[in-house]
């Protein structure tokens, strides 16, 4: 009786497991005419999760109908980076400033990338000298992340500078705090 009810259990489990994941990936023909490059970016980005065997023909349908942003999980499924990065240089010197914040956080993590945090910290400065919308939303975040890169270089006053960007202007208490705390240590070591 037991051992019925837990194969019971088990088929069960597996059975909303199943339906669960199909259902966080629908089946959308690739091929459909009336695609559209969104959708064909959600399945791109669904499927690095729940279907990574259709991750390269989503992401490059993506990449094809201008959604380049897919190119970053074909770089994280493949561990090749080197087209993401031609596309972001590419669009950086054009004067994307998604692209430059994309490529500071790579210098900055080292995805894909030598980590070097002093370039980082040169494309963050970059990024917030753009004039866009984006970089108005994304602010007050590039100014904690400097802050945070000039600390580890021992760069107070350029510390105290961002911090107090981060004060005036963040939204979320918790990084006004955490700013306000490295302000404190950054005048003290200034």
């Amino acid at each position: 009786m037991v051992k019925g009810l837990t194969s019971f259990v088990f088929a069960l489990s597996l059975l909303s497991f199943v339906h669960a994941n199909a259902s966080m990936f629908p089946d959308i023909d690739i091929n459909d005419s009336s695609l559209t490059s969104d959708t064909a970016a959600k399945q791109c980005a669904k499927s690095f999760m729940h279907a990574p065997h259709k991750l390269l023909l989503w992401c490059e349908k993506a990449y094809v109908m201008g959604h380049w942003e897919s190119l970053y999980y074909i770089s994280m499924y493949t561990g090749d980076g080197s087209r993401y990065l031609d596309e972001l240089n590419t669009r950086m010197n054009q004067g994307d400033a998604n692209a430059i914040n994309t490529l500071a956080w790579l210098y900055q993590s080292g995805r894909f990338v030598k980590k070097d945090i002093r370039e980082a910290a040169r494309l963050y400065e970059l990024y917030l000298s753009q004039e866009s919308n984006q970089v108005i939303f994304l602010e007050a975040s590039t100014h904690y992340e400097l802050a945070a890169i000039y600390e580890k270089l021992g760069m107070w006053e350029k510390v105290i500078t961002h911090t107090q960007y981060v004060i005036d202007n963040a939204d979320r208490e918790g990084r006004i705090a955490v700013a306000k705390d490295l302000q404190k240590q950054a005048k003290k070591k200034n």
